[in-house]
């Protein structure tokens, strides 16, 4: 636990971060801005990673599928014999 002598710094830096972080600009506040540029085509980058990831899904599905019957046909045709 903190000394009591330093409750007193702590509340002092907690409440100059709360300060700072109010104080700074979201880049959806400012449209046009560089920062705003740079958010848009981390969320576009983002966008396309997870169509990316959603496109592979369905690869792996459709595969595993393929797979599953190949091996179903497979089990079949030996118990026919």
């Amino acid at each position: 636990m903190c000394p009591a002598r330093n409750d007193d710094a702590t509340i002092e830096a907690i409440s100059s971060i709360f300060e700072l972080a109010a104080s700074r600009r979201s880049p959806i506040d400012n449209p046009g801005s560089p920062d705003w540029t740079e958010f848009e085509m981390r969320v576009a980058a983002l966008r396309a990673q997870q169509q990316r990831s959603q496109q592979l899904i369905e690869y792996c599905d459709e595969t595993v599928a393929a797979i599953r019957a190949s091996l179903e046909r497979t089990l079949d045709e030996r118990e026919r014999r």
